[in-house]
């Protein structure tokens, strides 16, 4: 069974973020590890192997850390499974590392499926940790960001943001593999100031084009046309909040559309207001077989 990787950053305040994995998890029909890497204020500097004293005092500092990290998870753990013995195997690793390497390690090691992280309350779920940043640049997994302090609901109202280039198939599909084990509907959403591109996606030949190459049924598509002078971000919020989307998914590829999304001074606040759980993913796009019916629409 496939794994969801779950970076907490401070195992004894993730309550809230521990059991979400857990629930989420068990809708998705995966494993679950929880992952809590200390990084010493020297790293690497006096590890194992260093003689000197100031080493050996730093060692034993990181220690006690990392068995308190392990306390908190064992309690955590023992919790979740005395509230419902039916959730699925959950793990936790506590290492001594940086973040990104070590969750690279795990996600090329083809066991982990997804990776999930969580942003600080109040601020936005893009900008506010560096180490976040990093680890959505240079992973090939999905990640998942959860914003701090929300419960876990089963999905119903996915929010896909696309450019709709028949390249992002693979990555569509995958959505449609989420999507179906709750079920939830799909609004693939694209803004645009491009008056042809917005006549021919109001077509029938359109979204039924997208439903068969996707192979899912609960789709639709949405195009709105692009306010000059206001980011693109508060269009999308404003939709979000219209469809009442539990989930916002994006990819990580399209990083014009991704840059124009979260462009703009009102992100931070939108992404206080909204509290929604943002989905990226990481694939490269591939290019599929040449299709002249995917070639008349995009």
């Amino acid at each position: 069974m496939k794994e969801l990787l779950v970076h907490v950053v401070s195992p004894a305040k993730a309550q809230l973020f521990i059991t979400y994995a857990a629930y989420i998890a068990r809708d998705m029909n995966l494993t679950v590890r929880y992952l809590h890497v200390y990084t010493p204020p020297n790293f690497p500097m006096g590890l194992p192997g260093s003689l000197n004293a100031a080493a050996s005092v730093n060692q034993r500092d990181i220690d006690r850390k990392m068995e308190k990290a392990r306390h908190h998870f064992d309690v955590q753990i023992d919790n979740l499974y005395a509230t419902d013995p039916e959730l699925p195997l959950l793990e936790y690793s506590v290492e001594v590392g940086y973040p990104s390497e070590i969750i690279n390690e795990y996600c090329e090691s083809k066991k982990v499926d997804t990776i999930m992280l969580s942003s600080s309350k109040g601020k936005s779920v893009f900008y506010d940790d560096s180490s976040n940043v990093e680890i959505i640049r240079n992973i090939s997994c999905p990640v998942w960001i959860i914003p701090e302090g929300i419960t876990y609901k089963p999905f119903s109202e996915i929010l896909y943001a696309t450019d709709y280039h028949k390249e992002d198939l693979p990555s569509m599909k995958q959505l449609v593999g989420l999507a179906s084990k709750f079920p939830a509907n799909i609004t693939a959403v694209h803004i645009t100031d491009n008056i042809s591109f917005r006549e021919k996606a109001k077509g029938e030949d359109f979204i039924n084009m997208i439903k068969k190459q996707s192979g899912y049924k609960m789709m639709s598509v949405k195009v709105l046309q692009e306010t000059r002078g206001e980011p693109m971000v508060s269009e999308m919020h404003d939709f979000a909040l219209q469809m009442d989307a539990d989930l916002i998914v994006l990819l990580r590829e399209n990083r014009r559309f991704l840059d124009r999304l979260l462009h703009g001074s009102r992100s931070e606040k939108i992404a206080r207001e909204t509290r929604l759980p943002v989905l990226i993913f990481n694939e490269k796009r591939k290019k599929p077989a040449y299709s002249k019916a995917s070639a008349k629409f995009f």
